[in-house]
């Protein structure tokens, strides 16, 4: 099997160097899926679904202003990090058209989360402390949207394909990093209206602890994703 390749920019500093994919499908549709899986604000049912979270806590909430010549269409949240962006602020985001003006703004949630990690084969457990944010753009579906959506059922005519929503976190001591893309297709199987959540996680961890790491890493992922229909 081949070396999984970081995606351009390196979305951590230092770059990744550890990797995990996969995807489910969930039995509601995408705005739906979105309201429960895509909110910084409604994410501590999620967060608490993996065995790993002992604590979780919801902190402030701001916002980062893209500029609308290279967002939607440009330079998406797939593209960047932004957990260490100032908020309000582009200067972060590679700026090609000088004429660029204010646009959407990009909705971040920060928090700090508690895991109790199993190490040597699971005779003791590490507890690790997490910061991080959660990054969406609100406009794509708004609350007012999204209830309605859960009454209706089915999308229309103005739902979305894909968006895409962006988990980031850091560990306090051993500087452990995440980057997670989580993206949110719709799907249609035998007339019903279903949506596919695939997420990628592009981390970085000391080299001495990398294995352990990517290891633990596709295991707690998969066995996360795979209760998310465990929240409809």
């Amino acid at each position: 099997m081949s070396k999984p390749l970081a995606s351009s920019p390196a979305k951590t500093n230092p770059p990744p160097n550890f990797f995990s994919s996969y995807s489910v499908v969930l039995p509601v549709p995408i705005s739906n899926a979105f309201d429960v899986l895509g909110r910084g604000d409604a994410y501590e049912p999620v967060a608490r679904l993996s065995a790993l979270c002992k604590m979780f806590e919801l902190l402030g909430k701001d916002n980062v202003q893209l500029p609308v010549a290279l967002y939607p269409d440009g330079i998406q949240l797939r593209d960047v990090a932004l957990r260490l962006v100032e908020a309000e602020s582009a200067s972060d985001v590679p700026t090609q058209h000088p004429g660029a003006h204010e646009g959407p703004k990009i909705t971040r949630q920060h928090f700090k989360l508690e895991e109790s990690v199993p190490v040597l084969f699971g005779l003791f457990n590490n507890t690790v402390r997490l910061s991080g944010t959660i990054s969406w753009d609100d406009s794509v579906f708004p609350a007012s949207q999204t209830s309605s959506s859960s009454l209706n059922g089915a999308g229309n005519s103005e739902t979305p394909e894909q968006v895409d929503v962006l988990y980031e976190s850091v560990a306090e001591t051993t500087g452990i990093a995440v980057w997670k893309l989580r993206t949110f297709e719709r799907v249609v199987e035998a007339g019903e209206e279903k949506t596919r959540v695939s997420e990628r996680i592009e981390g970085w961890a000391p080299a001495w602890m990398r294995w352990l790491v990517q290891q633990k890493a596709t295991e707690s992922h998969r066995a996360h994703m795979d209760l998310y229909h465990t929240l409809f």
